[in-house]
């Protein structure tokens, strides 16, 4: 049934999921169900809620992506919305940041186990200061689904991206003109467009929003 539930997911999205990737994403299911009995991953476990506020939601950032940028997921957590993303997006290039070691070690395993290639993993907790110095490229797409998004993310997201790269994230209820009041603490941000997702994921109203730097 879950299976169902992934692939018309991913079908209003624009995709059309290979016997490949639906067994990829069968695997992630299993091995996140498994380890999170001892890691405690996360509190979502059974597989209709996986699909839904996992994977699905993951998927929502595959409409403003190009396809072939590389991106990098900041607080990555047990891999979203980075390696749903990176199983669909083969051509594309994904960095996951993540502060917890217990989490970086399953991301290890299961980038091994999926057989992805275009997963880097880094185990880091990423601060506005050593953000400029860790990496020394800039990157075009930064992804988050934080939820203190503009005390957390945005900081970081400034120093990381590329001129006129983007910052995208998801939230369930995205206060516009608060954000924006916000982002005038960094000149060379600004808030470009909030739409609504195509699917719901992780709640009935769910929103993605792109900041970009110019």
């Amino acid at each position: 049934m879950w299976h169902e539930e992934l692939i018309s997911g991913a079908r209003l999205l624009g995709l059309e999921l290979t016997t490949r990737q639906v067994e990829q994403f069968a695997l992630y299911q299993r091995e996140l169900k498994r380890w999170n009995k001892t890691y405690s991953l996360t509190t979502i476990t059974k597989p209709l809620e996986v699909v839904n506020k996992h994977f699905l939601d993951s998927l929502n950032y595959l409409v403003p992506l190009a396809g072939d940028e590389e991106i990098l997921d900041l607080g990555s957590g047990p891999g979203f919305p980075g390696l749903p993303l990176a199983i669909v997006l083969p051509k594309a290039k994904f960095v996951l940041v993540e502060a917890r070691r217990k989490k970086t070690i399953f991301l290890t395993f299961i980038c091994r186990q999926l057989g992805l290639k275009n997963v880097e993993i880094i185990h880091l907790h990423l601060s506005p200061g050593n953000a400029k110095t860790f990496f020394e490229k800039r990157f075009p797409v930064v992804v988050s689904r934080a939820v203190t998004i503009l005390r957390d993310v945005v900081p970081v997201a400034a120093s990381l991206l590329a001129a006129d790269g983007r910052l995208l994230f998801t939230d369930a209820h995205p206060d516009r003109q608060k954000i924006e009041q916000e982002l005038g603490k960094w000149p060379d941000l600004f808030f470009e467009k909030l739409e609504k997702t195509k699917l719901p994921g992780r709640a009935p109203d769910l929103y993605i929003g792109t900041i970009r730097k110019r």
